[in-house]
């Protein structure tokens, strides 16, 4: 999937129509990613990569949505996994999890053309390493601490320069080459690119009718990021996490579009 944008000369901006389309596609990726949370993090015998998109397919037809990433750019599955050192875009395989395991999952559905992008990482059963909480609990802070950079007014740069703060702070690298994107009809990945360390005065202003992903992600070590040799999958050297929410600026304020209710369930609260 596209990991750098054009200049952002050409932002589409939305209205009610495409918020109210959005907002039934974002109800059913946060569905998804609940239910998926809640079964990995209960350590749910023999789950495998193909059992969560078998989840997120069933639900994305009851909604009456598509899986926005099936074939996009010949990408070969309905969401996008990974675990430990890898990622993102992680095709789905017949790979079980196992105990300790930091999973993502990242995945798209598309309602009338309209797209809600979303992901999130937890652990599977009992963690390995109090580091894999700690690193998951900043994730989060910083998917929030993006959101809550989104002014009108001010220049997109806001979300990357708070994100960049929180996650050096708690002592984690930022993956720079990946990160959050305009979404437009039909296309999951528009522009503008939005970078996860940036100046707070550089960037296009954000205005009323902007739909963007923010899209957190952070490592343990060394903040790098390569292609493998299934031209898909993201790996690090080290264990990392990636948190995703889909984000529509209107004149009534920002509308956060997967936003999972009682999400705090499904995470793990070892004392770090």
């Amino acid at each position: 999937m596209t990991k750098y944008f054009k200049s952002a000369e050409f932002i589409k901006l939305k209205d009610a129509t495409w918020l109210r389309r959005q907002e039934h596609a974002g109800k059913c990726v946060s569905n998804i990613l609940r239910d998926c949370g809640d079964l990995i993090t209960s350590g749910s015998p023999s789950l495998s990569f193909k059992d969560l998109e078998k989840i997120a397919l069933d639900q994305i037809k009851q909604c009456d949505c598509v899986p926005t990433f099936l074939n996009y750019e010949g990408f070969p599955s309905a969401i996008c996994v990974a675990a430990n050192k890898q990622l993102v875009h992680g095709p789905v395989t017949d790979y079980v999890l196992q105990e300790g395991d930091v999973i993502s999952i990242d995945l798209g559905a598309t309602f009338e053309g309209a797209i809600a992008d979303a992901a999130r990482t937890w652990i599977y059963g009992e963690p390995k390493n109090k580091k894999h909480i700690n690193l998951l609990k900043v994730g989060r802070e910083a998917l929030a601490a993006g959101q809550n950079a989104v002014k009108i007014g001010s220049r997109l740069g806001a979300i990357g320069n708070a994100i960049y703060k929180i996650v050096t702070k708690n002592g984690f690298g930022v993956i720079q080459e990946y990160g959050g994107h305009g979404i437009d009809y039909y296309t999951p990945h528009a522009d503008p690119f939005v970078c996860n360390k940036q100046s707070p005065q550089s960037g296009v202003r954000i205005a009323a009718g902007m739909s963007i992903a923010i899209e957190p992600m952070l490592v343990l070590g060394e903040a790098r990021a390569t292609e493998s040799t299934d031209g898909w999958t993201v790996c690090t050297p080290s264990i990392g996490c990636h948190f995703e929410n889909s984000v529509t600026i209107m004149e009534d304020g920002v509308h956060i579009i997967t936003e999972i209710p009682n999400e705090q369930a499904f995470v793990h609260n070892m004392e770090i």
